[in-house]
């Protein structure tokens, strides 16, 4: 048996208990890039898709439900590992989009993970419009970050309140 806070066991026994080694079943495989039901290792990350839409809040309680939370996107290989895993779940083509965890919250017009850590602005991540603002736009209303299907998987700021689909990440085992 594996569990989290003392690795592989027999009968109740750590495996690295004095004696135990002579057991053949305390033999251990590595769990190195191994993610917990119901997450999927994408690249670096252990990513889940949530089948329901919630507002912001809500999403981080989803995640956090599941051993997780919003997903972090903060390197451009991973963040097109994960665009690629969500199309091919297909669930591409709806036009709603999908929460990821960031925001301006505490700061208006700073953009941080929420781990704290600053958010890179600009493509290749942020929505970039033809016509009008470049995202992030909206000042002191659009406080949430979305991964948006509309602009082509870029960022994009929008209400707390809106409900959207959700990635989340956890940590592999």
């Amino acid at each position: 048996m594996f569990t989290p806070k003392y690795g592989w066991l027999l009968d109740d026994v750590a495996c690295t208990s004095s004696g135990v080694a002579a057991y053949p079943v305390c033999s251990r495989s590595s769990t190195d890039g191994l993610c917990a039901v119901p997450y999927d290792l994408v690249g670096t990350q252990c990513v889940h898709l949530l089948p329901t839409s919630y507002n912001f809040t809500d999403a981080r309680t989803a995640c956090g439900s599941t051993g997780g939370d919003l997903i972090i996107l903060d390197d451009c290989e991973q963040y097109s590992r994960v665009i690629t895993y969500v199309m091919e779940q297909g669930q591409a083509y709806s036009p709603l989009g999908y929460w990821i965890g960031g925001s301006d919250k505490v700061l208006e017009g700073q953009w941080r993970w929420i781990d704290g850590s600053p958010m890179a602005m600009g493509l290749p991540y942020w929505a970039n419009a033809a016509v009008g603002a470049p995202e992030p736009d909206n000042p002191g209303v659009e406080n949430c970050l979305e991964l948006s299907t509309l602009w082509m998987y870029r960022f994009s700021n929008t209400l707390c309140s809106d409900s959207r689909r959700v990635i989340c990440e956890a940590q592999p085992l």
